[in-house]
């Protein structure tokens, strides 16, 4: 692709250039897709980066007396802020986690 300064182009004469280069990287990326498609990759299993606000986790530490629960993020919950400062530790309130079942052997 021939060098240009851009500085000196009209705007008209950007847009111009700028369609342009939104059909080649848009061939680029279909001829991309194609290539991978090819090797068995269809993207599926590839998660976007992405905010993690908003969902829901499952809870981690649980006070055995109230039943109130922190999931351990964002700050350290009252209950247990006050529990630790009375001389417990955080691992007194982990909540157990349940056993995986195991998978049927296939025949």
């Amino acid at each position: 692709m021939p060098s240009t300064n851009i500085k000196n182009l009209s705007v008209p004469q950007l847009l111009a250039m700028r369609g342009d280069i939104d059909k080649l990287l848009q061939s680029k990326r279909a001829e991309l897709q194609a290539q991978l498609a090819q090797i068995g990759g269809d993207g599926a299993g590839i998660r976007k980066a992405g905010s993690v606000k908003g969902m829901k986790v499952a809870p981690k530490y649980r006070h055995p007396k109230t039943g109130e629960t922190w999931s351990g993020r964002g700050g350290t919950a009252g209950w247990l802020a006050r529990e630790i400062k009375a001389g417990k530790k955080r691992e007194d309130f982990l909540i157990a986690k349940p056993g995986r079942k195991k998978r049927a052997k296939a025949k």
